[in-house]
Order: C-alpha cells, then structure tokens, then sequence
C-alpha cells in the first residue's frame, strides 16, 4: 500500500508516516491512506443515484404484483366498494321507505311488495331493469351517483388485475380465469354480496319461541351493531368467523356468539343465551 501511496502523490518517502520536505507538504499515513481511498472509491453520482432508486421501485412493484392474487384483488375491491356507497345505500333505503309506507296506505300492497324486493336488490348491488312507477326517478339517481361512487374503486381494482396478467403468475391458465370472474364482478358495479340470511334489522327476546319483544338489535355493514331496550341503549361490534352463519360480537367488553339458523337466531351472550326474530321486511345486510 505505501509504495501504491508514493506512486500516486510521485513524492519520495524519507521515513514512515511524512514525505519529504522538498515539496512543503507534511501528511501522516493515514491521512494519505484516506486521500487515496477518496480517489478510488468516488461516490455515485446523481444519475448513478438515480438509476439505482429506479431499480428499486421497478423490483417493489414486480414483488408486489407477484405477492398479489385474484383472492386479494376481490377482497379488498368488496371492502372498498361497500365503504363507498354505503352512505349511499343509507339514503337510499330512507328514501325508498315512505314510498313503500304510501303504497301500503293507499291499498297497493303488490307494488310494496314489488318496490320493497326491489329496494333489497339495489342494496345488494343487483340491477333493477323495471323499476316499480314510483321509485322509478329514485333509481336512477341512486344508480347515476352510485356509479360515480364506484369508479376510483374499479379503476384502481382493475389496474391491480392488468399488472396481474402481465406477471409469470398471471399467465397461468387457472389465474387468468379466476381474474376474468373477478373483473367481471369489479365491471358489473357490485359491491360485497349479503351474508346468507343476515338482515340489518332483528327483534330481542329474552327466551326462545316468546312472541314478546324485549328490545331491537340493528347491525351496520361495517362491522358495528346497536341495542335498543326500553329503558336504555347499547352499542358494540361484530365479525365474521369461519363457521357458516356464525358470528362473534362485542357489546361493552363481552364477548358473545351469534348464530343464525334462517329468521331466528342464537345470542350467547357471556353466561347467557338470547333469541333474535328477523323483522319483517328487512333489507339484507
């Protein structure tokens, strides 16, 4: 290395450590060690810099796209696309009631019956091809504004299923299928589908097959559910869990258990069970 240092800086060296005092310039080892280095090792410079984040990003995405699958793309599209148009849906319902309760008013008991089905189906993001006479201006704004709702949701879902098809994984011919029916789904507008005998509205009851109506139990899409009793009011959340039509709550630190069998339902509920009735003419969940 000392000879590589005085090659470099062409000084005779006299003795360890200095050069000589003919050129007026007295440097320790060291200090030429790491003026030599600097010349050697230059750091990259701004479009070296730049290629090399470049890099990066383009092998971020190409780890992304292949940690991604159809299973994905559709849970998190149906997550999304009920968070947008659930207020949507909120309004919908609150407009679409009083026209049900005038056709039941005024005698028309099939044409609440029909817009009451109807009303059912457009919250589970079914098209309507002829609507009932008086909800017909309803939905068409509903479905013009839900359709504006649902558009940043699809663009970016769909975007997720071309970089997909561009990947090794996405060419295999059982994801591709799986990706069509995906993108299908995403097209047709539709958001999460209802959960299997699951309404948004139930009535409490303290024992089974009693006629007499404790309180009511009103469950949100998002994961959240109210109490309503006489004499006071309760709120708490709810979840999925693997088994079929069984769901796990949370009302003030308790854990309970609910299990739907058709309209009725079993509520563990800590060290006590409690009975739901569907109420009639609810709108699925």
């Amino acid at each position: 290395m000392a000879d590589q240092l005085h090659a470099m800086v062409k000084i005779p060296c006299i003795r360890a450590g200095f050069f000589s005092s003919e050129q007026g310039i007295i440097l320790n080892f060291n200090s030429a060690c790491r003026l030599a280095l600097k010349g050697i090792f230059r750091p990259p410079n701004h479009v070296l810099m730049k290629q090399l984040l470049l890099a990066l990003l383009l092998v971020s995405l190409a780890s992304s796209a292949l940690a991604d699958s159809p299973e994905a793309i559709l849970k998190d599209y149906r997550k999304a696309a009920t968070q947008a148009v659930e207020r949507l849906n909120q309004s919908l319902e609150k407009a679409a009631t009083p026209i049900i309760t005038k056709l039941v008013k005024d005698g028309d008991t099939d044409g609440a019956e029909e817009l009451t089905g109807q009303l059912k189906a457009k919250l589970a993001g079914e098209a309507v091809s002829a609507p009932q006479a008086s909800a017909v201006q309803l939905f068409s704004l509903y479905d013009e504004a839900r359709a504006k709702a649902l558009a940043p949701v699809q663009k970016s879902s769909i975007a997720r299923i071309d970089s997909q098809l561009k990947t090794a994984g996405g060419a295999k011919l059982e994801t591709v299928t799986e990706l069509g029916k995906v993108r299908e789904e995403i097209e047709t507008g539709k958001a999460a589908p209802p959960l299997a005998g699951f309404v948004k509205e139930w009535t409490y009851h303290l024992t089974a097959g009693t006629d007499h109506v404790s309180g009511t139990v009103t469950f949100a899409r998002n994961g959240t559910l109210k109490l309503d009793f006489p004499n006071n009011k309760d709120e708490g959340t709810w979840k999925k869990t693997k088994e079929s039509n069984t769901y796990e709550t949370h009302v003030n630190g308790e854990k309970g258990l609910l299990i739907i069998t058709g309209q009725v339902a079993e509520w563990k509920r800590g060290a006590v069970v409690r009975y739901l009735k569907a109420k009639a003419g609810s709108p699925p969940l």
